[in-house]
């Protein structure tokens, strides 16, 4: 028997427990939100384990984020250690981040293309040198040392590095072999991904338990996966490839293209957008090219396999522009066509904006699942959304285990970001009022707002004399990296603001753990006025569950912010303060998104509260 692997099961958590077990054994989709603190991924592997190795079931641990791989890894090596069990584990993140190659800048996608002519031409040896006739002796050497582990990826790629193996084809050998594998959610809801990725492991879906990680997360990255686009720029790149290939009329016929997307767009002005109909691209592409449409599409995919047949060529925009077209062409249900003008380029693309066209087969077809997150609230959306089978579903929430004289929630009226309000006054108001906070607050505090615009335009006029630092677009790990040890370096030195955006590096997936933040700050609800996609995400869940603005605008919304107020507790030991700044997040339409345990004070004197809670005096405001 496998049971919870630390002495510290609090009062009520072992339900948790029990039903993962309950529902694994029954072979339902246990959809689950359990706070900070439950100890989920241990509680779930243990859960799930003993089920699977007495029915030889492989569990797949499914992650957004390769730095949550990290706790999966170490979590089962602890139960290993205390239960001497012989469970073996691989870990996978995506095929082009372990590339000895090295080509991190393409997408998915792209490198797939690419990393499959390699192998059709014999180019790459790192691939030859595991795989000839058969997996050769050092790669089965490498399988033994990493099926011992269990190994972090990086210690499994410095095992393949040492003899120039390709670490993706030894893990997936390593793969056949292991109880449990961690990977991205992309392995698994990507269809044509899952396809090759399951039948190079040999699993069939059926004798799979998947464990979903984050899963307030996966209906984004569904319908990003499912989605795909086309622009001008791409069409350029792509006349370049067809004129050094000396394939002249594919590069005529791909100027004539761009000219048919310019004349879809004629109709609106930059930075405007409209929907598309299928027929407009295709029957115009016909008319156009003086060919069939699935023609031009199936010499665009056979220029690109030229592109990437070139040596050190990593993309081909050929293949990219063949992918677009073959997509154009798929279901009207489900999904939206929209085309976008810009300063500068004009996009199309093809959105999906249900998660469900590649969830449900998923789910379908599983053995078992737990789905879980800190802020998967209201479970029922996530159901609908995901097209979980209603006969095999089952909905828990818990709550939160931490003393509840250790936060303190408060929720200031007055304030909103609503667009119709975004001005000046608003503005200063905002400022004035984290300023006079700041200033009642003694160690980190972390300030996150809708938008980078908002955070630019109320965090100027912010009066501190902590040491702020803001999150910006487009940052890379290491930046990050930066900014967290500054906070921490800051901490016992009066303290530092942290300026950043909901739903962006800092307010999901990062640890602010040892009470790091004193303080979190909530800006606003991040509702923008609808664009095309969300529009037509409303009316689609309109149609298909009568609840169009609540799961394609509202609630999406409010999990972003409460992931962001979620950094705020991480354990039982911290103190802190999670201050919201909209009178919105008083509605009853917007309290629904809260979790059941999560209570705050309207109060439009939130000093006196803090002030007592910290037992501190002010300390003075300065210039930032």
């Amino acid at each position: 028997m496998v049971v919870f692997p630390y002495p510290t099961v609090r009062d009520g958590q072992s339900d948790f427990i029990g039903d993962c077990e309950k529902t694994v054994k029954k072979g339902g989709i246990l959809v689950v939100h359990a706070p900070t603190g439950i100890g989920k991924t241990a509680a779930v592997l243990s859960a799930s384990l003993e089920h699977a190795l007495k029915k030889n079931k492989t569990i797949f641990f499914l992650t957004p984020k390769h730095t949550q791989h990290t706790i999966v890894v170490d979590t089962l090596k602890k139960i290993r250690e205390r239960h001497d069990l012989k469970v073996s584990l691989v870990d996978f993140i995506g095929k082009q981040w372990m590339c000895p190659h090295r080509v991190k800048d393409l997408k998915s996608r792209e490198f797939n293309e690419f990393c499959r002519a390699q192998k059709k031409d014999e180019l790459c040896h790192y691939y030859n040198n595991t795989r000839k006739a058969k997996t050769t002796k050092a790669a089965r050497e490498a399988v033994r040392e990493i099926i011992a582990g269990p190994l972090h990826n990086e210690e499994a790629l410095e095992i393949c590095g040492k003899h120039d193996l390709c670490p993706y084809e030894v893990l997936l050998e390593a793969g056949r072999k292991a109880e449990v594998i961690v990977c991205d959610y992309f392995h698994i809801f990507s269809p044509s991904v899952r396809r090759a990725f399951l039948r190079k492991l040999d699993i069939d879906l059926g004798d799979s338990i998947l464990i979903v990680d984050e899963a307030h997360n996966l209906p984004d990255r569904v319908r990003s996966i499912m989605s795909n686009r086309l622009t001008a720029f791409a069409l350029d790149r792509a006349v370049k490839e067809a004129r050094a290939l000396n394939f002249k009329q594919l590069g005529e016929d791909l100027t004539d293209l761009k000219k048919i997307l310019k004349k879809l767009a004629r109709r609106i002005k930059p930075f405007e957008e409209r929907y598309v109909d299928r027929k407009e691209l295709t029957d115009e592409t016909e008319k156009q090219l003086n060919m069939p449409y699935a023609d031009f599409q199936a010499d665009m995919e056979s220029l690109g396999l030229e592109v990437l047949k070139i040596p050190g060529r990593y993309r081909s925009y050929s293949a990219n522009v063949a992918r677009f077209l073959e997509k154009w062409t798929g279901p009207d249900l489900g999904y939206a066509r929209i085309l976008r003008k810009d300063k500068k380029d004009v996009s199309l693309s093809y959105k999906c904006l249900d998660p469900g066209v590649s969830c449900t087969e998923v789910f379908d077809l599983s053995y078992s699942a737990v789905l879980m997150s800190g802020t998967l609230t209201p479970l029922s959306m996530y159901s609908d959304t995901l097209g979980i089978p209603e006969a095999r579903v089952v909905e828990r929430a818990y709550t939160s285990p931490f003393p509840r004289d250790n936060k303190l929630t408060l929720c200031v009226p007055g304030l909103t970001t609503k667009f119709a309000h975004r001005n000046d006054f608003m503005y200063g108001k905002y400022a004035a009022t984290i300023s006079r906070m700041l200033a009642l607050i003694p160690g980190n505090v972390a300030v996150f707002y809708p938008s980078y615009q908002l955070l630019a335009a109320i965090g100027a006029r912010v009066r501190t004399a902590k040491q702020v630092v803001a999150e910006r677009q487009e940052m890379k790990k290491e930046d990050r990296r930066g900014i967290f040890e500054r906070l921490v370096r800051l901490r016992d030195d009066g303290g530092g603001v942290l300026m950043g955006v909901q739903a962006g590096s800092f307010s999901e997936g990062l640890d602010f753990a040892g009470n790091l933040l004193d303080a979190v700050v909530i800006v606003g609800l991040p509702l923008e006025r609808p664009n095309l996609e969300t529009q037509a995400l409303i009316d689609y869940y309109d149609f298909r569950f009568e609840r169009g603005w609540d799961y394609g605008y509202i609630y999406p919304a409010m999990n972003r912010a409460l992931q962001a107020a979620g950094r705020c507790i991480r354990s039982e030991t911290d103190r802190g303060v999670i201050i919201l700044l909209d009178e919105r997040f008083k509605w009853a339409n917007y309290r629904k998104c809260f979790p059941s345990d999560f209570e705050f004070i309207p109060t439009e004197q939130p000093e006196k509260y803090i002030e007592r809670f910290f037992d501190v005096e002010a300390v003075p405001a300065y210039h930032m």
